[in-house]
Parts: C-alpha cells; sequence; structure tokens
C-alpha cells in the first residue's frame, strides 16, 4: 500500500480529474492525501479523503477578490509561482509521511520543490497545455514566466525559457486527448495522455421535472460552479434564446445565483452529475470548460460554447468549433446568436457525428485506471517508464 499525495489548488475545473484519479487509487488498497488550500479541506473531506493545509500559502482564498486584477495578482504569488511552495510542500510531504507526490502542473513553486524532496514526483496536468500555457511572449505567459524564473532563482534552480519545462522528466499525466491539445505533438517522453477522467459520486439519481414520456430534445446549459465569473448574464440569455424553441432545458447552476425568469420549458438545479443527463441531452451550452467540454463529448453532445475570456476556455471553444463538433460564440453573445447556433448544432447531424467520433477517442484513452498504473509503476521504480 502506498500513500500518494495530491498538491492542488482551489481553481475549478482542476480539482475533479485529481479527485478521479485519487478515488481510483483508492479503490487498489492506496492512501490518498490532498495538500493545498483551507478553503477546499470540506470539498476533499466530503469526499472521504484526508486534507493537510499549506502551512505558509494555504490560507490564500481566490474569491475575496472582487476584482480580475488582484485575483491575478493573488494568484500568482500565492498558487501559480509561490516561493513558499519551496519550504510548504517538502514540509507537507514529510509531516505525512508521503510516498509518491502528484502535483498540480500550474503549481510551479510546487514544482520547484521537487528537487529537494526524497519521494518521486509526478505531474498531473488537467486540460489542454495548450490552452493553459500561455505563450512566453503574449502579457500572461511572460508574468508567470518571470514570476517562475524568480522563485526558481531562490531555489537555486535554472531559469526556465517556458513554463512547461518545468515538468521535462517527470512523469505527467494529462487528463485530455491529443485531439484537444496541439502541444501533444511535442510533448516530452515522459508524458502521458491518459485522457478525460470523471469524478465518482455516490448520489447519482435526481428527480426530472418532465414527464417520463416528454420527447422532447434536451438541452444542457452548464456553466463555471467557480467564483472567478459572474455566468448569471449567459444563463439568462440562453433561457431567452430557448425559451420558445420545442426543447426541455436543463440549467446547472449554483442555487445562489439569480437567472431569472426561468421559462416554462426550463428547470435550474443547484448541481446534476454530467453523467446522469448527457446520455439523453441533444446539445451542451456551456462557457467551454474542459470538465463540461470532455464529459459532453463522452456523450456524443455536441456543444454551443460561450467562453469567459480566460484559461483554456477560449482556445477550448475554438478547437470544438474546428473539429465541427461545436460552434464557439462572443461570450457575451445575445440571445438571437445563442438560439441559432442551437438550431444550427441540433438540426445539422454533421455536429453529432464528430462528437461522437471524439468520444469513441475518449472513451478508448487509458482514463482514471491508466492513470493509477503509472503512478504505481512511479512508486515501485521511482521514474516514468519510457
Amino acid at each position: 500500500m502506498t500513500r500518494f499525495a495530491f498538491a492542488t489548488w482551489d481553481g475549478g475545473g482542476n480539482v475533479p480529474p485529481a479527485i478521479s484519479v485519487a478515488q481510483e487509487l483508492v479503490s487498489r488498497g492506496h492512501n490518498v492525501l490532498f495538500i493545498g488550500y483551507e478553503v477546499q479541506r470540506k470539498r476533499f473531506e466530503a469526499q472521504g479523503f484526508k486534507f493537510d493545509a499549506l502551512r505558509r500559502s494555504g490560507l490564500f482564498d481566490i474569491y475575496r477578490a472582487d476584482e480580475p486584477a488582484p485575483r491575478v495578482a493573488g494568484l500568482m504569488a500565492n498558487v501559480w509561482a509561490s516561493a513558499e511552495h519551496l519550504d510548504d510542500v517538502p514540509d507537507a510531504v514529510a509531516m505525512n509521511s508521503v510516498d509518491v507526490l502528484v502535483v498540480d502542473f500550474m503549481m510551479q513553486g510546487a514544482l520547484a520543490s521537487a528537487a529537494r524532496l526524497p519521494v518521486p514526483v509526478a505531474v498531473l496536468a488537467h486540460s489542454s497545455i495548450a490552452g493553459l500555457i500561455p505563450p512566453p511572449e503574449s502579457p500572461m505567459g511572460a508574468a508567470r514566466l518571470a514570476a517562475t524564473n524568480q522563485l526558481r532563482a531562490k531555489a537555486s534552480l535554472a531559469a526556465l525559457p517556458r513554463l512547461n519545462e518545468a515538468w521535462i522528466g517527470y512523469l505527467t499525466l494529462v487528463t485530455t486527448i491529443p485531439a484537444l491539445d496541439p502541444a501533444a505533438a511535442g510533448a516530452d517522453s515522459c508524458v502521458r495522455y491518459v485522457g478525460p477522467v470523471f469524478e465518482r459520486f455516490s448520489e447519482v439519481a435526481w428527480d426530472s421535472p418532465w414527464d417520463a414520456d416528454d420527447d422532447r430534445p434536451l438541452a444542457l446549459v452548464s456553466f463555471t460552479t467557480t467564483g472567478l465569473w459572474d455566468q448569471g448574464g449567459r444563463i439568462r440569455n440562453t433561457l431567452e434564446a430557448l425559451a420558445h424553441e420545442p426543447v426541455r432545458v436543463l440549467v446547472s447552476a449554483p442555487q445562489s445565483l439569480d437567472v431569472a425568469p426561468v421559462p416554462a420549458n426550463a428547470a435550474v438545479r443547484g448541481f446534476v452529475p454530467h453523467a446522469v443527463v448527457l446520455p439523453s441531452a441533444a446539445v451542451t451550452v456551456t462557457h467551454a470548460g474542459h470538465g463540461t467540454v470532455a464529459a459532453s463529448l463522452a456523450h456524443g453532445v455536441p456543444l454551443v460554447a460561450l467562453p469567459n475570456p480566460a484559461a483554456d476556455q477560449p482556445f477550448l471553444a475554438a478547437t470544438l468549433q474546428r473539429l465541427g463538433a461545436g460552434l464557439a460564440l462572443d461570450g457575451e453573445s445575445g440571445p438571437e446568436a445563442i438560439r441559432t447556433a442551437v438550431q444550427e448544432v441540433t438540426r445539422r447531424p454533421s455536429y453529432a457525428g464528430a462528437a461522437r467520433v471524439l468520444g469513441d477517442t475518449i472513451r478508448a484513452a487509458p482514463g482514471a485506471a491508466g492513470a493509477a498504473v503509472e503512478l504505481e509503476r512511479l512508486a515501485l521504480t521511482g521514474a516514468a517508464a519510457l
């Protein structure tokens, strides 16, 4: 039995893949600990995992800042390029007798600390690397790279020309498929594309608000559940767009979010696992986060994307359109544009056909079981298999 630890942060889409791999490890008889930020404790402990907050940086909460600029600055200093991780992570590994550490690929300070750890280290990339690692010539890429190299200098490590060189030589598990990540073509030999992995829920039943014989197509409206972006406007525009369409509309949104008025053909639920509703869905309208994109494609469901202007969302939205599995709209698109896109995607079979092809690839990927096998091998040998 091996004690695995996951170093993570409260970024939204990065947490479910880590939980999925952890659940698989537990099912194989291993112990799993999560190391992260105090605001995450309830989420992990509710799933039955042990949790330890980082001693110095673990009190940071990205939701304290109301505006994007201070949020990004806080993320840079406390998560993405935290010099405190150079001490926090080794301390947590030692105090919890960790055998193998798995680090979120956006936590550059935690990655830099790997050089001084006595245990094997793996890297977990929860989405498209091309979508989440900005080029160094971009403003965000330059800022993240400069902050990363500043903390690496404190650790007496060489500067990086690109952020993705931080995990060269480490077993890197990427939970997407190469079709959604152009970076796969030039990936290091230690990188494994295991495909999307999905968190398991003990309660998967839900009460449908529609009669069993209601055969209208189902449109799933699923936007980010994190507090980083206000999704109310996108949801209200979608509800207005579909109010008079011959469809059923299921909105999965935080219960605190005001999306009124809700038309007669729609229902709003606080949370419904994707696996429960996607088998009967005809289209997903979404912010294009990787989790929702991957789950929809895994069920052969095409998408209409209204991405937030950050992270991998614009990239994934554009990729869906390029692959013919959906349409990418501006995130601020109004009801008419959304209605037209949903009509196009649901009435032209090629979109569902392209989604099914990508779904076949996702289902054929190694998944959480494949990721667990790689981590077990790392625990035994101390190195990624070549």
